[in-house]
């Protein structure tokens, strides 16, 4: 395997697990790797992408906090192609959709997620100044 299916490898398990908080199995590997070469065939690897995957940071709080200064589009995209891929895979299926009904598990999530939203930008915002990643 060459060194940047290695690679590919290695950044769709990290995206993955910082998205789904699960480990990736090799269909998913595949896929990326394969969605990679057919999006971004001579694209090098970006800078900001290595440094998250090696240092193990919370990319989906990077994203966001990137996102909200208009930078970070190629992160953005590599994060949008692990949930693209997952939406279509019946395991991933109660990520996608709620099954339950109920007025105050709806206000309790949008609370949640409220709060959730505010600390992903501080650990972002955070991440992106101690690690010099701008």
């Amino acid at each position: 395997m060459p060194d940047s299916d290695h690679s590919l490898a290695g950044e769709a398990r990290h995206l993955h697990a910082c998205l789904f908080h699960r480990p990736a199995d090799d269909a998913v590997v595949a896929r990326y790797q394969a969605a990679h070469r057919a999006l971004f065939p001579d694209e090098d690897p970006s800078p900001l992408l290595v440094k998250v995957t090696a240092r193990r940071l919370d990319a989906e709080a990077i994203e966001f906090a990137l996102r909200r200064r208009g930078r970070g589009r190629e992160l953005t995209r590599k994060l949008q192609i692990v949930s693209y891929l997952q939406e279509a895979r019946a395991e991933y299926l109660a990520e996608f959709v709620n099954f339950k009904s109920s007025r105050l598990r709806a206000w309790v999530s949008l609370a949640a997620a409220t709060l959730g939203a505010a600390w992903k930008r501080c650990k972002g915002e955070h991440s992106i100044r101690r690690h010099g990643l701008l």
